[in-house]
Order: structure tokens, then sequence, then C-alpha cells
């Protein structure tokens, strides 16, 4: 009998289990562990899901299982899905560890790094995949790929939103959280001949790269920016080499509009940080 039909009583959990573990595998492989438990519902396809901790209590039961019956030691995969609050397990973490809960919070933190660590470097996700039957997850379909990779027109052209937004940016830090800048402009222009909507130089040598997108943009202008800051980390990462310094380099997407759930995908495959909704006075 297949290892998840026979740890899960019934078809709704098996079901939302198949769901889960290829995502969460997917997420051990890359090394994302600050995913949330909302981020979870989403990747299968729900609004809501308030039986989400039922539900993990059986991907662990699976993975046991699995372990029992291989003899292989597997970890968890349920630390890397936190609390968007406390970004870490919550108290239903104990099934998983059932000392979890008597540990300060920072306990629990250095506790769920390293399980964190175990998954991220465990080198047979594969095997797992494949001894539960399952097909590794993918982050986008073939046809949202080709719509990534070919963008059929590109929002161009500079409105008064925009400039707006990038000036009040650059003047006001603080409304997306940096403080001590040395050093502020629009416009910067990279090595590359790119160039900046913001930049910032704060007070303890980080440079701030940010890319700002008005309320008007469309999604595959959208797209583009996350890429786009894929590329100004690439360039500020190479000027740094040539400088022979150590600053840490951030670079921030910020949206006046809300970001839709696929390029909140990308830009998460992608590592790339953003804001969206943004208001200014």
């Amino acid at each position: 009998m297949n290892i998840i039909d026979d740890a899960i009583s019934t078809e709704a959990t098996r079901k939302n289990v198949r769901l889960m573990i290829p995502v969460m595998i997917h997420w051990a492989k890359t090394g994302h562990n600050e995913h949330t438990y909302g981020d979870l519902a989403h990747a299968i396809g729900k609004s809501k899901f308030s039986g989400i901790g039922h539900a993990l209590y059986f991907v662990q039961q699976v993975l046991d299982n699995l372990s029992t019956k291989s003899g292989r030691e597997i970890p968890t995969l349920n630390s890397l899905c936190k609390n968007a609050k406390t970004k870490l397990p919550s108290e239903g973490f104990e099934f998983v560890s059932p000392q979890y809960n008597d540990l300060d919070e920072n306990g629990k933190r250095v506790f769920v790094k390293g399980l964190d660590s175990n998954a991220m470097n465990f080198p047979h996700w594969d095997w797992v995949l494949k001894e539960l039957e399952l097909k590794e997850a993918v982050p986008f379909t073939e046809e949202q790929l080709e719509a990534i990779k070919n963008p059929r027109s590109i929002y161009g052209g500079e409105g008064e939103e925009h400039k707006a937004l990038k000036d009040y940016i650059c003047q006001h830090p603080e409304s997306i959280n940096y403080k001590d800048v040395d050093f502020a402009e629009t416009e910067h222009i990279l090595p590359s001949g790119d160039r900046l909507d913001v930049y910032f130089e704060l007070s303890d040598g980080t440079h701030v790269a940010i890319e700002v997108k008005p309320g008007i943009s469309p999604d595959q202008d959208i797209a583009r920016g996350v890429f786009q800051c894929v590329k100004y980390y690439a360039v500020m990462d190479a000027l740094r080499n040539i400088e022979c310094k150590d600053y840490e380099i951030k670079v921030l997407l910020v949206t006046a509009g809300k970001i839709s759930s696929q390029n909140k995908v990308l830009a998460e495959e992608l590592d790339v940080e953003y804001v969206e909704g943004f208001k200014y006075e």
C-alpha cells in the first residue's frame, strides 16, 4: 500500500499532504526557510486553510513512516514553515519535537535553525518523492513560464506618479524602513548604464538599490521589475568585488499597486524583496 494512504485515513487529508510535501521539498532544495503557513496554503491553491496544522502533522507522520520503512533518517520539513509574526513554527510543532514548547524564544530559534539546515542540506529529497510516488513541485506552469520569458508588451516611459514615488522615497527613506541614510539620489547610474530609481548609502556602509513601479504598471512590467532587481544586485556585487570592499548590498522592489500571486512567487523564487501597495502623502 502507498505510504501516504497507509498513514492517512481520509482522502481530503491525503490530497492536501500530497500537495504539501512537494512544495516543502522544493523549499528545502532551494534554500527557502522563511515561508509562512499562509504561503503554504497559497502554494496548494487555498486562500484559507484552517486545517493546515492537522495536515502538517500527517506530513511528519508520512516522513517518519518512510524513515522507519527504509532505515534512512529523514529530516523534518515542518520547520521550514513558520508563523508570519514570530518567524517560528507554532506551538503545535511539539508533535515534531516534544521539547519545543519548553524552550525559550532564543532556544527555539537556535533549534529551528538547525532543523532548517538539516532539511536544506539533505541530499535525498528526490528519493523521498519517488518513494512517496509524488512529482516534483514546479512554481510555474509551462504557459506561465512562456509569458514570463516572452512578454507580449512592455510598459514604458515615466509618468507623473512614477516620478512622484521616486522623489518621495528618496526624500523619506523611513517610509520603507531605512534609517541613517548618508547619501540618497534618484536616477543613480550603475557601471552597466542602468539607472536606479532610488539609491541609498547607509551609515553602516550598506548600498541600497530600489526599483519603483507605479500603480498603473501591468503584471508584465512588475515581472520585469523583479528581473531588474536581480540584474541590479549582480552589477552592484561585481562593482563591490572590483572595489575590494565588503559592504552589504540590498535591492528592493516597491510597487504602488498590489502584486499578483504569480509575481509574488517569482520574487520569492529569485529572493527579491518587495513592498506592495506603497502609499505616499
